[in-house]
């Protein structure tokens, strides 16, 4: 097959540098490292600790883009950056329902929790310019390298595509619960669903828009979606926001799958 023929091209040696790039860049992600060693920023209202992450985001963006460019090539030129245009028709309606739905269920949920008046600057900053970061890095080592590893991996099978999809988006899930720690059982559970269910909606839109910057740029509106967060202290996850988001989440995540990878024409069935 073509596909596999295209996969094959990765070598052993670059998903071995590939591996070791992604664990790395998970493990500065989730842990702030080096920045948190040297920066210590306060402004304003702003939560010192944001503009740490910040500053450590696009510390292990810069390192990471070069090393996958000169350390993976062949794994850089799948990374996929063309057919933008193309891509955005195709999931357009799914990307503006995934964007208005989650608009919708953070502002509508936190109604009774609005208690704090942030500057511009927090507003700015932690409702916008962090995610930034956010969707960048998380779209560069989930879905550019770990989403291609197990692609990779998993090429001689017949679904290794979707394969790789659900393992990267389970492991996107569980990455997220260490932020969850102390929440009620119930929003956990329904923040890992989401969570797992946006890493499946940003790997459809990647493999079948061949373009890392869609999902990039998915990624970071739909981030942008919870600046209502901006306004209520101490940040409060409600029932009503976490029930509807996941099954939003799912829902759309479960048509994607359906429709890409799942849904068989009559035609496809008569050739059987």
């Amino acid at each position: 097959m073509q596909d596999d023929t295209v996969k094959s091209l990765i070598s052993v040696k670059e998903i071995i540098f590939a591996s070791i790039i992604c664990l790395c860049m998970t493990v500065m992600d989730l842990t702030a490292f080096p920045a948190v060693l040297f920066i210590d920023i306060s402004v304003s209202d702003i939560t010192p600790v944001i503009l740490t992450i910040m500053i450590n985001q696009w510390i292990v963006i810069v390192i990471s883009f070069i090393a996958i460019r000169f350390l993976c090539p062949q794994l850089f030129k799948q990374i996929g950056f063309a057919d933008f245009k193309s891509g955005l028709r195709s999931f357009g309606v799914i990307i503006l329902i995934l964007i208005v739905g989650s608009a919708l269920a953070f502002s509508l949920g936190l109604i009774g929790y609005y208690n704090y008046t942030p500057s511009v600057e927090k507003i700015i900053v932690e409702g916008f310019i962090y995610y930034i970061g956010v969707g960048l890095i998380e779209e560069l080592y989930i879905r550019a390298l770990l989403l291609n590893i197990i692609e990779r991996l998993a090429y001689k099978t017949k679904y290794s595509t979707l394969i790789a999809i659900i393992i990267s988006s389970v492991l996107f899930g569980l990455g997220h619960i260490f932020g969850m720690i102390g929440q009620s059982a119930l929003t956990i559970v329904c923040r890992i669903i989401w969570t797992i269910s946006l890493g499946i909606i940003f790997g459809v839109i990647y493999k079948k828009s061949n373009n890392l910057w869609l999902a990039v740029i998915t990624h970071i509106l739909v981030d942008f979606c919870s600046v209502a967060f901006c306004f209520v202290s101490p940040a409060t996850f409600t029932i009503p926001t976490v029930i509807s988001i996941a099954v939003l989440y799912l829902a759309i995540a479960l048509f994607l799958l359906w429709k890409h990878y799942l849904h068989k024409t009559k035609k496809e069935f008569s050739v059987e």
